[in-house]
């Protein structure tokens, strides 16, 4: 992937000095050509960012939610005082095992207005992610919002990721596949 994407960086730089045009323009141009060439020759680069960009636009709009959601809650509690958040803090149990991804599931969360990473441990012999919600009426419903919402897609961006490594590189080695 990595490499695919230096290619695609190199084809980006190149496309000036071919066109003899040095602009920002010229630089995308260049960028988007290197993608088009590089995803008719291997598929999965294309679907990897095409996937990737949806992911990052899934989560604008998750956070976009999430501060409608909290103003919302924070009216309510100022119009009617007897409106009482329930904070709490909430396991969700992982399935992600790379600590880039836990990473990433982790800032995520915490730039969700409304809930924070607190901790990574293991609890019932399986590793857990503690996050603190500002309103927690259902901690299952909760773990499942989580795991549906961001878990699921993180995986599914692995999958793709592992898939191009084990097509090997452009010249069909066996960089991340047989050995």
């Amino acid at each position: 992937m990595s490499r695919l994407l230096i290619i695609n960086l190199f084809v980006s730089l190149l496309w000036p000095t071919l066109n003899g045009e040095y602009s920002l323009s010229a630089l995308f141009t260049g960028f988007l050509l290197g993608f088009v060439v590089l995803s008719i020759v291997k598929r999965s680069y294309g679907k990897f960012f095409f996937y990737a960009t949806g992911f990052l636009l899934y989560v604008l709009y998750a956070i976009l939610q999430s501060n409608l959601k909290l103003a919302w809650l924070v009216l309510a509690a100022v119009v009617n005082p007897a409106t009482q958040l329930q904070p709490g803090l909430v396991a969700v149990p992982l399935r992600i095992t790379d600590p880039f991804e836990r990473t990433l599931l982790a800032s995520v969360i915490t730039l969700t207005p409304g809930t924070i990473s607190v901790d990574l441990g293991r609890r019932d012999e399986q590793d857990v992610l503690y996050v603190h919600a500002i309103d927690l009426r259902d901690p299952n419903a909760f773990r499942r919002e989580i795991r549906e919402d961001f878990e699921d897609r993180i995986l599914y961006l692995h999958d793709l990721k592992s898939d191009m490594a084990d097509e090997g590189g452009l010249s069909g080695s066996a960089e991340g596949g047989k050995q």
